[in-house]
């Protein structure tokens, strides 16, 4: 599948879709059109059931994504009214991974600034090469950061490194990222691309019904208290039980064999 714009590739390799931020000569800068495309793509994985896991990565070797293309700022964020809507659209591809039913993954290689570390933040997990780079320059260029990427980012790394991230613009290694809680694992480059792929596998041989509970009863437990809707993750802790997968689980921890899920 190809979308709109050819800066944004997807494709699907057995359980796992890919979905790439496809500018490298930009170090994947994501244009606005890029942004748009992005909860469609995400859509139609959702409602694959054979995709179990999503990989967001970047193309090429030198960044995940260095940000948003701020050469296009002139032309889509020169006014109030431009810059609410440009914010709308890229909340909606931000949100488009956050709230997905499947796990998503973010695939780190370089950099990985500003609007992608936001996408970034919005995966379930972020698994990092040694070469990875990471900041929020905000406070460099002068302009007004969205507060739900704040906290998305407060909520993986803490008030501490979250006021030192924003208030400093500064690049942070992967080592340093590692250390602050902001990404899962850092693996050498030669090891990465399998490292990726085996960790989405492990994750894709799970029971996607149960992946899908605990995720609801996470985004569920990561709103403020007064907003949380548990029954919602009840609901599909409790279809877990009535699910053919259950059964299957069962029967394979008997039998001493790894389940076939199907989901259903």
């Amino acid at each position: 599948m190809t979308t709109e714009t050819s800066k944004i590739i997807s494709r699907v390799t057995g359980p796992i879709g890919w979905i790439s931020f496809n500018d490298p000569a930009k170090h994947n800068a994501i244009s606005i059109d890029m942004a748009r495309a992005v909860p469609e793509i995400v859509a139609s994985f959702e409602d694959n059931k054979d995709i179990r896991v999503i990989i967001l990565r970047g193309a090429g070797e030198r960044a995940f994504a260095a940000g948003s293309n701020i050469s296009s700022f002139g032309e889509v964020r020169n006014n109030p009214e431009q810059n609410h809507q440009y914010h709308l659209i890229n909340e909606a591809a931000y949100n488009a991974f956050y709230y997905c039913s499947k796990p998503t993954i973010a695939m780190i290689k370089g950099y990985c600034i500003g609007g992608g570390l936001d996408f970034a933040t919005s995966c379930d997990i972020r698994l990092c090469a040694d070469n990875g780079v990471f900041a929020i320059p905000a406070a460099r260029l002068g302009l007004g950061y969205g507060y739900e990427g704040q906290i998305r980012l407060n909520r993986i790394v803490g008030p501490m490194y979250g006021r030192d991230i924003f208030f400093t613009g500064r690049h942070y290694n992967a080592q340093e990222a590692l250390k602050m809680g902001l990404v899962h694992n850092v693996v050498s480059g030669e090891n990465f691309e399998q490292y990726v792929n085996e960790y989405a596998m492990k994750v894709a041989q799970n029971a996607p019904m149960t992946l899908a509970a605990i995720k609801r009863a996470f985004i569920e437990l990561e709103k403020d208290e007064s907003e949380r809707d548990m029954s919602a993750a009840q609901k599909l802790i409790d279809a877990c039980f009535k699910s053919a997968d259950y059964q299957e689980g069962r029967a394979a921890f008997a039998e001493k064999r790894l389940p076939q899920f199907r989901g259903e």
